[in-house]
């Protein structure tokens, strides 16, 4: 969900873009906990694998926060200011003393990318390493995210339905993402496997189970064989609904993470974004009972060899509106009622030792932690998720 753009979308539409900087939106609800394997039809094997390096690096990623709305820009005639939030080098040093253990870089890497050589831009990688650099110089860990990928997505999901050209599209998109990842994973390579992982595909919104793990697979092949030591994570389609777990057909790589979204109810952290300004009226939180349905998901389809383990889980976004004018003006949620649902959220979490990103650091939208122009944290913040 997150930042600059709101995805509402139903699985058999193309995804449809919001031209306002808002957290990206999925309207469909997480699932019931699922009480048995087979409730979920995948007719597979279910392997246990030895998750030890996943979950050391999943304690690593530990209590983070999303750079969102700079290098996940639309612009092509900017670098990580595009919406108007550049990333200042001070933003690390802020972060890790508030007690983050990391930080959340989403990047729209194909943005002014070279189709004939499958090449990033080279100010965007340059601008994305200096920022990394700084990260780790600060003791922070990186997730490094492949954000917006509009074209790839789209073309996924009926664009062009109809056209004799459809398919074509969408494999030359795929086969453009995977080789971005190949050169993303060779350069960021030299960075310390403790403290960089990367994160396959935000938010993924093909309707298809198929094409999905088809483009997740082959990137996820790219990135191993580049970075044959770095940790990798996955998210799954309705725009990473935790959920869908069981759509996933996940390689058995000790060294993965799977995350997901929440921004349940809706109607209480997207107000003014789509849903009415309610205010408190609106506040709900079943995060407690939902992160157990997950955590049990996962470890009826990925458990760890230990028996009492599974899969790791980060929670890649979650986040409130409301912290400016920007949306609901008076009618947004008190900072009480947000800092509260930041905290039950968070505590959900780590009670299934998921690691998370709030959404986000500075200018999301109405979604921001931290006040930039006021240098200092919103109320409630940043011990609502510094637990």
């Amino acid at each position: 969900m997150k930042k600059s753009l709101l995805f509402l979308f139903a699985i058999s539409a193309i995804v449809s873009i919001s031209t306002s900087l808002i957290a990206c939106d999925s309207s469909t609800p997480p699932a019931a906990a699922v009480s048995d394997p087979g409730d979920n039809n995948t007719g597979r094997k279910v392997v246990p694998v030895d998750y030890s390096k996943g979950r050391a690096m999943n304690a690593r990623l530990g209590k983070g926060i999303n750079l969102g709305n700079s290098w996940d820009g639309d612009n092509r005639n900017c670098l990580d200011d595009c919406w108007s939030n550049p990333i200042e080098d001070g933003d690390f040093k802020i972060i890790k003393e508030a007690g983050f253990n990391s930080i959340r870089l989403p990047v729209r890497w194909q943005r002014n990318s070279n189709y004939e050589t499958h090449t990033v831009d080279p100010e965007i990688l340059a601008g994305v390493k200096e920022d990394v650099t700084l990260a780790i110089n600060e003791g922070l860990v990186v997730l490094l995210d492949f954000h917006h990928y509009v074209e790839l997505n789209s073309f996924g999901g009926g664009a062009h339905r109809g056209k004799s050209d459809t398919i074509a599209l969408f494999q030359a998109e795929k086969e453009h993402f995977v080789r971005l990842w190949s050169q993303i994973a060779t350069e960021f390579n030299a960075f310390p496997d403790s403290m960089i992982a990367f994160d396959i595909l935000n938010e993924p919104t093909i309707p298809n189970k198929d094409l999905v793990n088809d483009v997740l697979l082959s990137a996820y092949e790219a990135i191993r064989a580049a970075a044959p030591g770095k940790t990798i994570m996955f998210e799954s389609f309705l725009a990473a609904k935790f959920a869908e777990l069981a759509i996933l057909k996940l390689p058995a790589d000790g060294n993965i993470i799977y995350s997901g979204h929440y921004y349940e109810p809706y109607t209480f952290s997207h107000q003014g974004h789509g849903y009415d300004c309610k205010g408190d009226a609106a506040y709900a939180n079943k995060a407690a009972s939902d992160f157990m349905g997950f955590a049990k998901l996962g470890m009826q389809l990925y458990p760890d060899v230990s028996g009492t383990d599974f899969i790791p889980m980060n929670v890649g976004e979650f986040g409130i509106a409301g912290q400016t004018n920007w949306s609901c003006g008076k009618d947004a949620p008190s900072d009480e009622a947000k800092a509260r649902w930041a905290k039950e959220t968070v505590a959900a979490a780590q009670k299934y030792n998921m690691s998370f990103h709030y959404w986000g650091f500075t200018y999301v939208g109405g979604f921001e932690a931290y006040d930039r122009k006021g240098k200092a944290w919103y109320p409630g913040f940043p011990n609502a998720l510094i637990q």
